[in-house]
């Protein structure tokens, strides 16, 4: 066989991908499916951006959701969902929290367990193996250091690298010339308060909306310590979400005290790049499995 799984994220990038791969590829490949993976914590926008991009440009999506089994050695399952019936107050993360513990710079696994492993998990359910796919992922030919090294091991393929050349800019404009859009800011990205994320726009958002961070909040105070760390170590320290050892609580009081928001990329460059600011994980509009 030769199929291909779709990688839809819910950002603008893999939204343009899809389109362009079902109208331009189709010949090439036996079957074309395309998966998006909701962890719960998406905002309500990329919720809506990925229904509207199914219904608009007919991409037959399949939403998925992580079934985390909580014995040790069993592997994390899916569940099939829809927009009506997507998580949207954390069941998913909450569930692999309770088993792995509070993802964070030091242990980075929440989208291997949250959005790959429940594509991986569908993908089997339908008889697939390994060598029977590749798999597209919308990353950028701007943000080629984003690119898995092992890709070809890994039957990944980059057609916004390869094929397409698509910027930023590019894939910006091109969003501005449809009837439709993601309505979120440049710094908001579609999880709601990624770890991921610098530390201005953490404080941003946490300035703007410190609602966003109810959720990890509520993690850290009532499963801090839980996972691998604590079951060999009950007597560690309890874990935090974001760099530097910050908890929601420090993240959240910093927002009050005065800063340079974040605005947009331009006005970062005026204002001067701040390695304690600025540095960020990976997190652009979205997480990308395989990165």
């Amino acid at each position: 066989m030769n199929n291909l799984v779709i990688s839809f994220s819910g950002g603008k990038t893999s939204g343009f991908m899809t389109k362009y791969l079902l109208e331009n590829k189709r010949d090439e490949y036996d079957e074309i499916i395309v998966i998006f993976a909701n962890t719960g914590q998406e905002r309500e926008e990329t919720l809506e951006f990925v229904d509207r991009c199914d219904k608009e440009f007919g991409f037959n999506l399949t939403w998925v959701e992580a079934l985390v089994n909580q014995e040790l050695g069993k592997g994390t399952r899916h569940t099939i969902v829809n927009f009506d019936t997507a998580s949207r107050s954390g069941e998913p993360f909450e569930e692999y929290i309770k088993k792995h513990g509070i993802p964070n710079q030091a242990y980075p696994k929440c989208t291997g367990e949250l959005k790959l492993a429940p594509m991986l998990s569908y993908i089997r359910s339908l008889g697939w193996k390994n060598a029977d796919y590749h798999t597209a992922i919308g990353i950028r030919s701007d943000e080629m250091d984003r690119v898995n090294a092992k890709f070809v091991e890994n039957r990944i393929i980059y057609p916004l690298c390869w094929d397409v050349k698509a910027t930023k800019q590019s894939i910006a404009h091109w969003w501005e010339q449809q009837s439709f859009n993601l309505e979120l800011k440049e710094h908001e990205g579609n999880c709601s308060w990624c770890w991921k994320k610098s530390k201005r726009k953490l404080l941003t958002l946490a300035k703007d909306m410190p609602e966003l961070f109810d959720f990890p909040l509520r993690m850290e105070a009532e499963l801090g310590t839980v996972g691998a760390l604590h079951r060999k170590d009950p007597s560690a320290p309890a874990n935090v979400f974001f760099r530097s050892k910050q908890s929601t609580k420090d993240i959240l009081a910093e927002s009050r005290l005065p800063f340079d928001p974040f605005i947009d990329e331009i006005q970062l460059q005026l204002i001067g790049f701040d390695y304690d600011m600025d540095a960020a994980g990976g997190c652009s509009e979205s997480c990308e499995v395989f990165t």
